[in-house]
């Protein structure tokens, strides 16, 4: 157990594109979101407040069809068909931006209006709108090959903003801007290295009312942290589908070693490697940007709580990820997670869009997800720290990581194939 636990551990340690993915890039995107929104965690929204002419010239439904057509044809078996082709229209990233821009909680600070490109040039000129957000055509499409195919040619979204524009159309185009980084990096995280880009926006701004007000940099330092913990799960995964490549299940197969060895130095690894991810985010933080109280020994204790049940659970995840991507022989499941699903994940876990403006049922589903559960306890703990208020989340995650290990075990092969 201790040397696969190492080798495990060194193997994502030594591989550069997966630290700049779980540390460089979390931590950039605290620094930059915190540093653009401070004017909205101090509650001035209404200085915020702007008009933005949406300017759609892309055909969803003909993007999905194209790309669900192309799938027909690559010879893939009957189940991976229909799994790419349930991808691309759950992943459509027209859809998620046109939900972010119309979810309740952006429509109180960004009004959007529909019209021609013409139309929304004159009002800009006009100055009767801060900026234009153009959808092109061919957006939906080439986003989509990207994101699951990793074909050249990417997606971008327009963005135009009157000379001299006001600071409210710079937040926008702070806002705008670093979701598409964000996504872009989830997308590119499916392959092992690509230049192109894909664009999906989704995400929001909260205010939490509470005894003590919570500043943009202790917001984003969470909900970033415990979005980019799940990919992990999915680094994790990419290695196993790698070593299965080489042969390496086969050989510990012939050495008489116990297979359910692997998959526990899997899980034990991917909650190791969470652990020094979330330690080094928070003491960065609050190191450079004073997010959390140094000198609370109760308070780190809390937060270190919640920080190993989270690993936990995302070690389970790994498990499980591991095992199925074993199962099925192929890079499909890390691909998919990392590009689609964590996506998702995170949205409806309250990284992007606070879980208090959207609907009752998806405000259910993220409470159990192991990001949104996270998320729930920190703000907690961060809000009023009584250890009461730590037992409905972290029972939650405790609960999806017992799943997770179930079917992990369920699904795990022990003799060095799919069953």
């Amino acid at each position: 157990m201790g040397a696969f636990l190492m080798k495990d551990i060194m193997l994502l340690l030594r591989d550069r594109y997966e630290l700049i993915i779980l540390l460089a890039m979390p931590f950039l995107l605290i620094a930059i979101l915190g540093f653009s929104l401070r004017g909205i965690f101090s509650g001035d929204l209404e200085a915020l407040e702007m008009d933005v002419a949406l300017t759609v010239e892309d055909d969803e439904a003909q993007g999905i069809e194209m790309v669900q057509n192309s799938i027909d044809g690559m010879g893939l078996s009957q189940e991976s068909e229909q799994t790419l082709k349930q991808a691309a229209e759950s992943a459509s990233p027209q859809t998620m931006l046109t939900s972010f821009l119309t979810s309740e909680e952006i429509s109180g600070l960004v009004r959007i209006e529909r019209m021609g490109r013409e139309q929304a040039e004159e009002n800009l000129e006009a100055q009767s709108v801060d900026a234009i957000l153009i959808v092109p055509d061919g957006f939906t499409s080439n986003a989509l090959n990207n994101m699951l195919f990793g074909a050249s040619g990417g997606a971008q979204l327009e963005l135009l903003a009157a000379e001299g524009a006001s600071p409210k159309s710079d937040v926008l185009v702070s806002i705008l801007e670093e979701f598409v980084r964000t996504v872009n990096f989830e997308s590119s995280i499916s392959r092992l290295a690509g230049n192109t880009e894909t664009v999906e926006i989704s995400g929001s701004v909260e205010t939490i009312a509470a005894q003590k007000p919570m500043t943009s940099f202790q917001y984003y330092t969470i909900s970033m942290a415990v979005m980019f913990v799940l990919f992990v799960g999915s680094a994790v995964a990419r290695q196993a589908n790698l070593e299965q490549r080489q042969m390496v299940f086969e050989r510990i197969r012939l050495s008489n070693r116990p297979p359910l060895l692997y998959l526990s130095s899997k899980a034990v690894a991917a909650t190791a490697i969470v652990l020094i991810q979330l330690g080094i985010l928070f003491a960065l933080s609050t190191l450079l940007f004073q997010t959390f109280a140094a000198d609370s020994w109760a308070f780190w204790l809390g937060i270190a709580l919640i920080s190993l049940v989270l690993a936990c659970s995302v070690g389970c995840l790994a498990a499980f990820m591991v095992a199925l991507t074993l199962r099925v022989e192929s890079d499909a499941v890390p691909a998919i997670f990392s590009a689609g699903v964590i996506s998702l994940m995170a949205f409806v876990g309250g990284s992007f869009v606070p879980l208090d403006g959207m609907p009752e049922s998806i405000r259910a589903i993220g409470s159990w997800t192991p990001n949104g559960a996270a998320l729930s306890a920190y703000f907690s703990w961060m809000l009023d720290p009584e250890v009461r208020h730590l037992f409905g989340p972290l029972a939650r995650i405790c609960t999806v990581g017992v799943l997770f290990l179930t079917a992990a075990l369920a699904l795990f092969t022990r003799k060095g194939g799919a069953a």
